[in-house]
């Protein structure tokens, strides 16, 4: 008998680590992406949940998690899935700014104002770059906060140093978006003088009844202290 249990528990134990061994995260977290965008949220959800019981350090599954609650309007368990996430990769130049993104979505979800724009500014401050302008521009829009958005979006510009069309796309989106439409074609101008490749910035240019080509190349404001004048850039910005 005791010989039978013993083979029992082994056989048990032998299953167990099989099982274990056969678990694929990255497969698992391909597969919760397509749930994702399929629209099922409960799948997608059991599935991070799983790699996360694997391995509770597994940061893509916490960031993958925060934006399937974000999704179905748990924004409390978001902020928790996704600060998680960034303890663990903090300071990645392709990764840490999406985490930041969403995290700074489930402050706005909540209502959380005050906090969603102490978060924002303590990222300019901590990580310096063009993008945390940017991200800071993006939620004043959302919160009509129009003339702070545009002033971010020029900061935004400024700290670029003419170094990604991007930003000039953006600014262009939040013109277009509230009726500006000179300020919109002249930043996809400065945008098409970067990167005349993007498909996106002749397709903006049509939507707004400009012809694209050559002759709509702009040079931008060149990013020092004498010239950043995107659009009346106070002189307090560079001092």
């Amino acid at each position: 008998m005791k010989t039978r249990l013993m083979m029992a528990a082994v056989l048990g134990l032998g299953v167990m680590l099989f099982a274990v061994g056969c678990f694929n995260p990255p497969g698992e977290r391909f597969r919760s992406r397509k749930a994702m965008a399929a629209g099922d949220y409960s799948q997608a959800e059991q599935r991070l949940i799983a790699c996360l019981d694997y391995n509770p350090a597994d940061w893509e599954a916490h960031y993958l998690l925060g934006e399937v609650y974000l999704k179905q309007d748990r924004a409390v368990e978001a902020q928790s899935e996704l600060e998680q996430a960034l303890a663990v990769q903090d300071r990645d130049k392709s990764d840490t700014p999406k985490i930041l993104d969403a995290l700074a979505e489930s402050l706005y979800q909540q209502k959380r104002y005050e906090q969603l724009y102490l978060f924002l500014d303590e990222q300019i401050s901590r990580y310096e770059g063009w993008e945390d302008y940017a991200r800071k521009a993006r939620f004043l829009a959302k919160a009509n906060d129009i003339d702070g958005a545009a002033l971010a979006y020029r900061q935004a510009a400024y700290f670029s140093r003419n170094e990604d069309a991007s930003i000039y796309v953006e600014i262009a989106d939040f013109y277009e978006g509230i009726g500006d439409y000179n300020k919109a074609i002249q930043s996809l101008k400065w945008a098409y003088f970067i990167d005349d490749e993007r498909k996106d910035v002749p397709a903006a240019f049509r939507r707004m009844g400009v012809v694209p080509g050559p002759t709509q190349k702009e040079q931008p404001p060149q990013p020092d202290y004498a010239g950043a004048r995107l659009f009346e850039l106070p002189r307090l910005i560079g001092d």
